[in-house]
């Protein structure tokens, strides 16, 4: 798990939004690999383990080859030119990080990516039954086919104003989202920045 995103993860739990306190029993670089990350609200706790943040049991992403084609597609759709960009893929989607890595600067946060994605070199993994993050500051988002509508309304809820969402060609584009392109598997759209309730809480951290 990326540092710096663990200022955007948060509890699950029904209470007012706060950001997690960090405890770190190991890490490379700015990549978290062990530790705890506790809610000072309710005191619930979500393990790290190898660079992965456990916020509970949740399907993986369906098993695919990583493609170029789809990691390219991802990269254009997404608009993620920029480093200080991040970009959310939930489920099968994430088996393509790694390549788009090599396309994009942009940080990736995985939501319950195919078992076999690793964490680490850009790429940050949680594993969650809906998307555990602050509202209104992702920079964009893919959603997997298979999400079911809590985890599809959490990933647009991460949005910023002006973020993209990419989904299947047969989902319905939701209120606030302004379609910008389409081909026969996936559309995209864009989101309002009228659209989007305020913005993110102050944050802190403290590490062990």
């Amino acid at each position: 798990m990326f540092l710096p995103l663990i200022d955007r993860l948060r509890c699950l739990n029904g209470h007012e939004d706060t950001w997690l306190v960090a405890s770190i029993d190991r890490a490379e670089e700015r990549d978290v690999l062990e530790g705890t990350l506790g809610c000072p609200v309710c005191s619930a706790e979500y393990r790290i383990r190898d660079g992965v943040v456990w916020f509970g049991d949740a399907p993986a992403g369906r098993d695919q080859m990583p493609s170029s084609a789809d990691a390219l597609r991802l990269a254009a759709a997404l608009d993620l030119t920029d480093a200080r960009l991040t970009a959310i893929l939930h489920g099968s989607w994430g088996a393509h990080a790694s390549i788009l890595r090599g396309l994009s600067p942009a940080q990736l946060l995985l939501i319950n990516p195919p078992l076999d994605v690793p964490s680490g070199d850009g790429i940050s993994v949680v594993r969650a039954p809906v998307a555990p993050v602050a509202a209104g500051w992702a920079d964009a988002a893919a959603l997997d086919r298979d999400a079911g509508g809590a985890m599809a309304d959490s990933l647009r809820a991460s949005l910023r104003g002006g973020g993209r969402l990419l989904a299947a060609v047969d989902a319905e584009i939701p209120p606030g989202f302004t379609e910008l392109a389409r081909d026969a598997e996936v559309w995209v759209a864009q989101l309002d920045p009228a659209a989007v309730a305020g913005p993110p809480i102050g944050l802190s951290r403290r590490a062990r």
